[in-house]
């Protein structure tokens, strides 16, 4: 199991707690961009197309944003986290509906992603730990997030389910080929 400590993200938290064994949750670098990109390509469509302007527009506007990483310092997953004032300008239709929804309540999971090779070691929930933990130390109430439903996830769905998010509607932003459902999860403040 991974276990972490977040080295800093914004905000100026620490963040960094780490498992000698599997490695460390830490904040991203701009040396991380092109294991960043692999990971995201290799998880398209569970998670959406990323270039390197998507990419340098994420690394100056979220909130969150943190590489998980080997003990030899090899990036295995990434999370990118907003909240309802991160991106301004970021026009996906799953962000505004939740920042519709919770202003400033919000933190927003954008887009979590592991390479195959490390997948049920523990990362995707580390991060989601960190991030969580951010979250409530800085005042948000709920944590939101959208899974494929067409094409289907259901890795991504149970995943959700066992972190505590709960389905709360579904949407075609994209048209009628793609469906995502929309889930959220109301954070216990310290």
């Amino acid at each position: 199991m991974f276990s972490m400590q977040l080295v800093s993200s914004r905000g100026g938290q620490s963040l960094a707690r780490e498992d000698r064994r599997i490695g460390r949750v830490r904040a991203y670098e701009p040396s991380d961009a092109a294991a960043v990109l692999a990971i995201n390509a290799e998880n398209v469509p569970a998670v959406g197309e990323m270039d390197e302007e998507k990419l340098a527009f994420f690394a100056r506007t979220a909130t969150f944003f943190v590489v998980a990483e080997n003990t030899n310092d090899v990036p295995l997953g990434f999370l990118i986290g907003l909240d309802n004032d991160a991106a301004a300008g970021y026009t996906s239709p799953n962000y505004a509906h939740f920042t519709a929804k919770y202003a400033a309540e919000l933190a927003y999971v954008d887009r979590v992603a592991v390479t195959e090779s490390a997948q049920g070691q523990g990362l995707g929930p580390a991060m989601y730990n960190a991030f969580e933990a951010w979250a409530i130390g800085f005042g948000k109430g709920v944590l939101a997030a959208e899974v494929n439903t067409i094409p289907d996830n259901p890795h991504s769905h149970h995943f959700h389910q066992t972190f505590g998010f709960t389905e709360t509607g579904r949407g075609r932003p994209y048209g009628p080929d793609e469906e995502v459902a929309y889930y959220e999860k109301v954070l216990r403040r310290a």
